[in-house]
């Protein structure tokens, strides 16, 4: 009976060895990858698919035919256990030659995919913004700009005389987004947030100046361009207003040249003849949409134009203005 009990303690202390053996290879050895790494887990992917993943990340065919791909089981079972299956974020994840699984878990866990920075200045147009997004790899952007179905589910009106877009819809700001993220994803992202950083009073001026939310965004965009220092741009918005009040043009040198020419070019003389739907020295009144993304503080101008009877601005050499 001694003897029975001391081989039934050394199989299990052998089988203990063996399981613990087994689980810190599994859990604890180095995926040894050649490098940086990134592999993908598609959108609607289970947890059972994302473990197959990285078996096959962690053998790829390049170091076939020496290396066989682990299994990963002890690491699906503590990931179950975890709930990592029913928060699994979807994206791309980078992993280094020196992470363990475990790591890899805790990555799935926290949802730390790569992430691609996006600075949007203030005043820059489509025209500018669409390269900036096409280098972050944000794909179909420009076309997603003036989708129809798109403008429609963010309740974004143009008159019938424009292609409608998300032309001056865009907050100016620094955006830090999943790699990968869609086009419709990022701006659908970029208004809403345009819309929660509105002033408070925003609905509420706009009906006092009869105004609505894209002839306010429209007006914000051209004192935007116009404006080098935030002290002036009440000021501009009242020349603007004041303009309108009086059935004045508002004659704007950076709406003669918009989506026709890159804004670094200047404006020239020539420019301010041309037939255009957006040149304000051609029409009266308001262009028919935004030029630019304005940022708060011209949104905030546009909205409270300073009470003064300036109808006239030139500029001058230290970026302030003569009214």
């Amino acid at each position: 009976m001694k003897l029975f009990l001391k081989r039934v303690v050394l199989f299990l202390a052998v089988a203990l060895s063996v399981l613990i053996t087994y689980m810190s290879v599994e859990l604890f050895m180095p995926l040894r990858f050649k490098g940086a790494t990134e592999i993908h887990l598609p959108r609607g992917a289970t947890f059972k698919q994302a473990i197959a993943i990285l078996s096959q990340a962690s053998c790829p065919l390049r170091q076939a035919p020496s290396c066989h791909m682990r299994d990963f089981t002890i690491l699906y079972a503590i990931g179950r256990f975890k709930g990592v299956d029913k928060r699994l974020k979807p994206g791309y994840y980078m992993l280094y030659d020196t992470i363990t699984p475990l790591e890899v878990l805790q990555k799935f866990m926290d949802g730390d995919t790569i992430k691609t920075r996006i600075t949007i200045i203030p005043g820059y147009s489509l025209r500018e913004i669409t390269p900036v997004m096409a280098e972050a790899g944000i794909i179909g952007f420009e076309a997603m700009c003036s989708d129809r179905a798109l403008m429609a589910e963010l309740q974004i009106d143009a008159p019938p005389s424009v292609a409608i877009s998300v032309e001056g819809y865009l907050l100016p700001e620094t955006y830090i987004l999943d790699k990968g993220t869609t086009a419709k994803e990022t701006i659908t992202t970029m208004v809403r947030l345009l819309r929660r950083r509105y002033p408070k009073d925003f609905a509420t001026r706009a009906q006092e100046l009869g105004m609505s939310e894209h002839q306010v965004l429209t007006l914000a965009s051209i004192i935007e361009k116009e404006a080098q220092r935030d002290h002036e741009r009440p000021i501009i918005s009242a020349v603007y207003h004041n303009r309108l009040r009086r059935g004045m043009p508002l004659q704007a040198d950076p709406t003669a040249i918009y989506g026709l020419k890159d804004p670094k070019e200047g404006v020239s003389a020539p420019d301010l003849r041309i037939d255009s739907p957006y040149n304000t020295y051609k029409i009266v009144g308001l262009p028919p949409g935004p030029i630019a993304s304005p940022s708060l503080p011209s949104i905030r101008a546009a909205l409270n134009p300073s009470n003064l009877p300036y109808i006239y601005f030139v500029a001058k050499k230290d970026g302030t203005h003569h009214f």
